[in-house]
């Protein structure tokens, strides 16, 4: 499994879709959660007073623009980088993660290389295990890089507004990276699963995009009251992504408190951890019986 998994990383480092897919969720990540919000707070307009306002009366209305704008500036600083990075984990991150875990599993297929592949010393198993390692270690890989590229963010917006430099707790940032590792995986798993049952990367990454941006939202949305579908609701992957990535932002952000969440952050976490050990084991099997041409 050890040569396969070499193979499997190697695959991934060489293949451009992977750095292409890096590239974009790296830059989308930054410029959404630092490059334009400090820009636009950074650019705010003076408050606008009508005439004859009393000068003490436009002065408080400043000093509260000015304590509001020090509240968001502190959500973009490095000791609130876990609130202000881990609840887009679960808005851009699933439809990539989906996508790369439906190429490096469909690419074989549309390329016709398991039959060389397995026609080698290593089996079935050892090739998917290994597999499937590679794609575990891209995304951890590309968690780190995103919360690296996020503090060197902070840094900079603390350095220009002369602010101290103030760091999140391992333990917490530990947290999170473990939880924006959990939701990739989670989707990856599926694009992996929808990549081995029609052996096609076009239709399974279709599909899988279909039903992350479109019909889960649409399923979410129903105007039924029922209590089974409301408690059904809180069971599907995008709604416990959501539930897992925002349980980190009721930390200190600006000050304001974030609604209590239906589902608590261990539920969710298990939810997706049983969906993908599902995936998983699914796509193993079907990999396993069925003629890989």
């Amino acid at each position: 499994m050890l040569a396969s998994l070499g193979a499997e990383l190697l695959k991934l480092r060489k293949r451009p879709s992977t750095w292409v897919l890096a590239c974009i969720w790296l830059t989308v990540t930054i410029l959404l959660s630092y490059a334009l919000a400090y820009a636009l707070l950074a650019n705010a307009p003076p408050p606008t007073v009508p005439q004859g306002t009393p000068k003490a009366q436009r002065e408080q209305l400043r000093e509260q623009q000015e304590a509001f704008r020090e509240e968001q500036l502190e959500a973009l600083y490095p000791e609130n980088l876990v609130s202000n990075l881990t609840p887009g984990f679960s808005n851009l991150g699933p439809p990539l993660a989906l996508i790369l875990g439906a190429l490096a599993m469909g690419s074989e297929y549309g390329w016709a290389t398991f039959k060389t592949v397995l026609t080698q010393k290593p089996g079935r198993y050892a090739v998917f295990s290994g597999k499937l390692l590679a794609l575990g270690i891209v995304l951890a890989l590309l968690v780190v890089l995103t919360f690296a590229a996020g503090a060197v963010a902070g840094y900079v917006i603390t350095a220009l507004e002369g602010a101290p430099v103030g760091w999140p707790a391992a333990g917490e940032l530990v947290r999170a990276l473990g939880a924006g590792t959990l939701i990739l995986a989670t989707w990856a798993a599926l694009g992996v699963l929808l990549a081995t049952i029609l052996r096609s990367t076009a239709l399974s990454i279709g599909l899988g995009l279909v039903y992350s941006l479109v019909l889960e939202t649409i399923i979410l949305n129903l105007p039924i009251q029922n209590k089974v579908f409301q408690n059904v609701r809180e069971f599907f992957p995008g709604q416990n992504s959501n539930f897992l990535a925002n349980s980190f932002s009721g930390q200190s952000q600006g000050g304001f408190a974030t609604p209590q969440q239906p589902v608590e952050a261990s539920q969710a976490a298990l939810v997706l951890l049983a969906y993908t050990a599902v995936c998983v084991l699914l796509a193993a099997f079907v990999f396993h019986r069925r003629d890989v041409t």
